[in-house]
């Protein structure tokens, strides 16, 4: 299986394990399910926008919510919704439930990783497709996103 995502760690030199799908996935439930991992390895990828032009990556673990508010602090807005699949995919071509942190589209916006996503050794990220995931350490993870403020932006469950 070959996709932006998966040619782009080639590229880098990274390590990965691909792990497909019996089913498509849209959730990070059943992506945890899926992959055999647990929910806090999954790392979901949330697209945010203030209405205008700003757009906003969360980086953040499958089993923790989103806190918007400190989020919202965090980038001095006042206004932070979440982008929709009609806006995700006219923009980024992008599927929710299959966006990967790394994507190329994300390298010049603003960018926020909860430091949560980092306690896990391996982690797992959206292949860009919702047919497989992919698996790879934490500290690559990191090392992909170098200008990814680390930041508390998320709550449990």
């Amino acid at each position: 299986m070959r996709t932006e995502i998966t040619d782009k760690l080639d590229r880098m030199g990274v390590a990965y394990t691909v792990k497909p799908h019996r089913n498509p996935v849209f959730t990070s439930e059943d992506a945890a399910r899926e992959r055999g991992v647990r929910l806090c390895q999954i790392v979901k990828t949330m697209v945010l926008s203030d209405g205008r032009q700003r757009v906003v990556v969360a980086v953040l673990p499958g089993d923790r919510r989103l806190d918007t508010k400190r989020l919202k602090k965090l980038v001095r807005v006042k206004n932070l919704k979440f982008m929709d699949q009609e806006a995700l995919s006219r923009r980024f071509d992008m599927v929710i439930g299959a966006i990967a942190p790394i994507a190329d589209a994300f390298e010049s916006l603003s960018m926020f990783m909860d430091p949560a996503v980092l306690q896990e050794a391996f982690i797992d990220i959206s292949s860009g497709s919702p047919s497989a995931g992919l698996e790879l350490a934490s500290a690559d993870l990191q090392r992909l996103l170098p200008d990814a403020q680390v930041a508390t932006i998320s709550r449990p469950a």
